[in-house]
């Protein structure tokens, strides 16, 4: 690793003068040039735009609006273009230089890390027009929400002010459903209303709705003081976390028959703020994620020349099960939701739409597995990679 470090500081110099060409290369000879760069992932977005949200239908939720949900798209298909571009073409880099590796004596480990930063110098152009979408869709034309006042939701003891661990109740937060006074059943890990008219009772003065509405991440109240998180759900069953007293402290089932109300959580407001400072910080763990994938598939594509088509098949898959098209409680309600648990591309995502699209800071849990797995990366591709390099002019 040091001697990785080592030589990408050594050339430097060569290190930039790559970048240059291949961002030059990109769009040489082409009138608009570097607003390519936004052109791409806009042309994709209304693409993805009309599959996923008009023709497909896929909810986001009941509080997000067509510009939001646009919005969250775009960042990530900027996010996984990166990434994904960077990918396949550092996967056949030592292939395609094989004359520099072979003539001279060329530092090859500064090849894919100059593919990296050129994809993430493009990724940028394309994140300005993302923060100036989101500049006007939350300053100058923001959404229409209810100046309705919020105030408090009287159910068990969950309203405010009553000591309760779990989060008062107030109109602010989104009503999905609630279950009928008789039909409805308890267990350790779900809860559900079989009966006909199952979570379709009306609540403190809002019509009744449905449990499509309902999904992972929502609270589940119970009238009797119980709490819990919804995991997935299933028909009309919603699976939970653990149940919990008003205190917080774990707690055995309610008992049937006892009603239940489902809520989300209060809508988030679209805009921007010091939290842009991390920007930097997002994109440094990026390359460092993406240059230890690199080495890994670079080298081992020299052993096995049928890697970079596996390549591109993987990152097809690997995209659609990415939450990028459609909400992570699609697939959590599926009851898969170890799929965003693993995926470290869902992590990243997820830290960059927090920051561009809603102005906060990126969940320090996710930022801190995607800083380990990256490093973790690095350390070993580079390794492996410094480790077959003398290799390296026999096998090309």
């Amino acid at each position: 690793m040091l001697a990785f470090l080592a030589s990408l500081r050594k050339n430097r110099r060569l290190l930039a003068d790559l970048v240059r060409r291949d961002l030059h290369a990109r769009y040489v000879g082409s009138t608009m040039g570097f607003f390519w760069s936004v052109i791409f992932p806009v042309i994709n977005l209304f693409v993805y735009m009309f599959v996923f949200r008009l023709v497909l239908n896929a909810r986001w939720s009941d509080q997000q609006g067509t510009s939001e949900v646009a919005l969250l798209m775009l960042v990530g298909i900027m996010t996984w273009q990166a990434f994904s571009e960077s990918a396949f073409r550092m996967t056949n880099t030592l292939v395609e230089n094989a004359n520099l590796i072979q003539k001279v004596v060329f530092p090859s480990e500064i090849l894919p890390v100059s593919l990296a930063i050129s994809s993430l110098v493009n990724m940028l152009i394309g994140t300005g027009v993302a923060i100036l979408g989101v500049a006007y869709f939350a300053y100058v034309k923001p959404r229409p929400v209810s100046d309705a006042p919020v105030r408090p939701v009287v159910f068990g003891v969950h309203a405010p002010g009553d000591g309760s661990a779990a989060p008062a109740l107030t109109t602010a937060y989104p009503f999905h459903c609630a279950s009928s006074p008789t039909g409805t059943r308890y267990s350790e890990s779900r809860v559900g209303d079989p009966g006909e008219s199952g979570w379709k009772e009306p609540f403190a003065g809002r019509p009744a709705r449905t449990v499509l509405n309902a999904g992972w991440g929502d609270w589940v109240y119970v009238a009797s003081g119980e709490w819990a998180r919804v995991v997935s759900k299933t028909g009309l069953s919603l699976r939970i976390d653990h149940w919990r007293d008003p205190s917080g402290k774990a707690t055995a089932p309610p008992k049937d028959g006892v009603p239940a109300i489902v809520v989300g959580e209060p809508e988030r407001a679209l805009g921007i703020s010091i939290s842009l400072v991390s920007i930097p910080v997002l994109v440094f763990l990026q390359g460092v994620f993406m240059l230890g994938l690199g080495y890994l598939l670079a080298t081992f594509n020299l052993f096995v020349r049928d890697t970079v088509h596996v390549i591109g098949v993987a990152l097809t898959v690997w995209m659609f099960s990415t939450p990028i098209f459609y909400p992570e409680r699609m697939v959590r309600d599926a009851g898969f939701g170890w799929l965003p648990e693993l995926n470290p591309m869902n992590w990243l995502i997820t830290c960059y739409r927090d920051v561009l699209v809603y102005g906060d800071w990126p969940d320090p849990m996710f930022l801190l597995r995607f800083a380990l797995v990256g490093i973790v990366l690095l350390v070993a591709g580079s390794t492996y990679f410094l480790a077959h390099k003398p290799r390296f002019p026999d096998l090309l």
